[in-house]
């Protein structure tokens, strides 16, 4: 299987998630965008999960959902169960 990007977090392989900034950090799981951003953004601790993700997406411009379909887009391709960047 052949992947786009690498999930910052977990180490796997991702054809859509969640893009940090301009592609600094990528998370595949809701679970731990969550996690990240209540790690980065205590201030934010009185929002629910959903309202986090929002603000984090429509106010702060931190984050936005995407997905990778684009064969040329791929960078990694899982080989006996290891993910190797492709050269």
């Amino acid at each position: 299987m052949k992947y786009a990007r690498r999930c910052s977090i977990t180490g796997e392989g991702m054809n859509e998630g969640w893009c940090w900034g301009d592609g600094i950090f990528y998370t595949k799981y809701e679970k731990d965008t969550i996690a990240e951003l209540r790690n980065d953004y205590p201030e934010k601790s009185n929002l629910t999960d959903e309202g986090l993700i929002a603000w984090a997406v429509e106010e702060a411009g931190e984050l936005y959902w995407t997905e990778w379909e684009d064969e040329s887009e791929y960078q990694y391709e899982e080989v006996y169960g290891i993910l190797i960047e492709i050269q």
